[in-house]
């Protein structure tokens, strides 16, 4: 008496030439491949160009609704002490290096005087 063989078997069988075959590769992340911010540092010397003093804080961070709506993808924030000793909260946009907001005492003292090309 012979025995039938198990369909299971067959069927991976089958298939195994199959999981030979090379994948294709998945598609890119569209968000990988669109977003291209800005190095941070450089990001960081902007900020030290603009206002006097010394950072003492950098970190990213989420955009806020408005911010969102307005494109931003994500926000380059730092914290600047001045020479004064006053903190100011600077937040960028990563992406085009715009500065989105300037907060804390003592901003036009500390707002160094913009270079002139010679």
């Amino acid at each position: 008496m012979t025995r039938a063989p198990n369909p299971l078997i067959l069927v991976l069988a089958l298939m195994a030439p199959l999981a030979a075959l090379p994948q294709p590769a998945p598609p890119p992340d569209p968000w990988a491949t669109s977003f291209q911010p800005q190095p941070f540092h450089r990001m960081a010397e902007a900020v030290t160009a603009r206002y006097d003093g010394r950072l003492v804080a950098a970190e990213t961070r989420p955009p806020r609704p408005a911010e969102r709506a307005a494109g931003v993808e994500l926000i380059y924030e730092f914290r600047l002490l001045t020479t004064q000793r006053n903190i100011l909260n600077i937040r960028v946009d990563a992406r085009t290096g715009r500065f989105l907001e300037v907060a804390g005492r003592g901003q036009l003292e500390a707002r160094r005087a913009p270079r002139t090309q010679d």
